[in-house]
């Protein structure tokens, strides 16, 4: 379908080389945070699929924004979704309003405190209009009761402030 990341994303020029030389197409973009650093990738043509992650960008309207951009460059939008069952409610309901989605990154989760999430139906996810909100319920008292590990995307520097990704 697509090759992913085959460098880091900061590395803007390479992206826009390395895209031109290939055959197959290039994504990226589960580890940029705004519509600047989006618009910049597509700028220099960098990408044939943009990846943004809804919990990383900023929810909904960012990510809106940033599928805009991307239209504008003749770009669909894959969103990276590893965050469980809210995360793949509210990218559904993203699909279902942009133009140029193309397709979602799903990982099955099973978790206490989510009834009835989203599972692929005949190879896509449903909208629920008849149900409040983004179509999932949640148990608050069984979230509460959850033995969940804490995630947070840290960034690794080098003394001077500089990036030191592995």
């Amino acid at each position: 379908m697509f090759l992913e990341e085959p460098i880091r994303p900061e590395y803007l020029p390479a992206w826009g080389r390395i895209r031109a030389e290939m055959a197959v197409p290039l994504a990226t973009g589960e580890s940029l945070y705004s519509p600047n650093e989006f618009l910049g990738l597509l700028t220099v043509q960098g990408a044939d699929i943009i990846q943004p992650d809804i919990c990383v960008v900023g929810g909904l309207t960012q990510m809106r924004k940033i599928a805009t951009l991307a239209e504008a460059h003749d770009v669909p939008v894959a969103p990276h979704n590893p965050l469980g069952p809210l995360a793949t409610a509210a990218n559904v309901h993203f699909a279902a309003a942009t133009w140029n989605f193309s397709v979602l990154e799903y990982k099955p989760e099973e978790v206490s405190w989510c009834h009835d999430p989203y599972v692929p139906v005949d190879g896509h996810l449903e909208l629920r209009p008849d149900r409040p909100g983004w179509g999932v319920e949640v148990d608050e008292a069984a979230l509460a009761r959850d033995d969940w590990v804490h995630w947070e995307r840290k960034v690794p520097v080098r003394p001077d402030g500089s990036t030191a990704w592995m």
